[in-house]
């Protein structure tokens, strides 16, 4: 008998969900309508409501997921190419040496990126050089 309330929950909500959304029912149109009691839509309610906190939970959770994955995925084309340029006899020295700091900020990035997840960290500018601007 217990599965039969709870799909009978399930089927009220999902109706209430419909009438609320896609009808644009107000609240005493949807309880004059179902004809149930205001404490019983406030629970149906209560539920349609944490329903959409898990969903929209998850789905941020997918979105950080993907983010994170893309960042990654970023750095190591990054180290990779600048590899590249690095071992390449016929790159200038200059140009090598430019190549090594990006590897080397890309590795720490991903070590960063596995030990604490995605942080933004935003670059200011030197206080030093914001002065010297602003004196020109």
């Amino acid at each position: 008998m217990p599965n039969k309330a709870r799909r009978d929950v399930e089927n009220q909500t999902r109706l209430i969900r419909k009438l609320m959304d896609t009808d644009n029912l107000n609240k005493e149109q949807v309880i004059d309508k179902l004809k149930i009691d205001e404490r019983t839509f406030r629970r149906y309610l209560k539920r349609i409501m944490a329903q959409d906190a898990k969903l929209h939970e998850q789905q941020n959770k997918d979105s950080v997921k993907y983010r994170e994955a893309k960042f990654h995925e970023t750095l190591e084309d990054g180290y990779l190419i600048a590899k590249k340029i690095a071992e390449d006899t016929k790159t200038s020295a200059r140009d090598r040496l430019e190549a090594i700091k990006v590897m080397s900020i890309c590795q720490a990035q991903l070590s960063k990126l596995v030990r604490y997840g995605a942080i933004f960290e935003p670059q200011l500018p030197d206080n030093n050089k914001v002065l010297e601007l602003e004196q020109r």
